[in-house]
């Protein structure tokens, strides 16, 4: 039977709608997500470059690295190209430490306007502060004064828009 856009009659289901051409490759990404599981500590991300069907695993030990290698490559093989690269910093602590100095922002800078997440690509926390904001002077020092090298200070101007 071809594939249909809607409901298949005879089975009674709604089948997949593959707009990007990259269903299996992300069915296979969740597999190998599944798999890591035991290395969460350890992990810094994943990251698809979807031009050349690339999946990078980044962790942060060359253990890590190693069991991943033995999970993917030889107990439980992809056919997903992969890459493992070694990174300083687990998603895990960059997001705990995102949502500790952004949810908080008040308490250790005395006002607000600093956005930003986790880069993985980058393995650091990216904090963003518009150039025009009132405090942006403020706001800019206090992140300084962290002096943490997991994060990465980002000042735009006015054509982002202001706030």
């Amino acid at each position: 039977m071809d594939k249909k856009w809607g409901p298949d009659p005879e089975a009674g289901e709604w089948l997949p709608l593959d707009i990007t051409g990259e269903a299996l490759a992300s069915e296979e990404m969740d597999r190998i997500r599944a798999l890591l599981e035991p290395l969460t500590a350890y992990d810094g991300g994943m990251l698809w470059d979807s031009e050349t069907a690339t999946l990078t695993v980044q962790m942060t030990t060359e253990d890590a690295l190693q069991q991943a290698r033995l999970l993917l490559l030889v107990t439980n093989p992809t056919w997903l190209r992969v890459l493992f690269v070694q990174v300083q910093y687990s998603g895990e602590e960059l997001q705990e430490l995102s949502s500790r100095l952004l949810e908080h922002q008040t308490t250790w800078t005395g006002t607000t306007g600093i956005s930003g997440g986790v880069d993985h690509y980058a393995n650091r926390l990216v904090m963003l502060v518009a150039r025009n904001h009132p405090e942006a002077d403020m706001l800019i020092q206090a992140i300084n004064n962290l002096n943490d090298p997991r994060i990465t200070l980002e000042v735009y101007g006015s054509e982002f828009g202001a706030y």
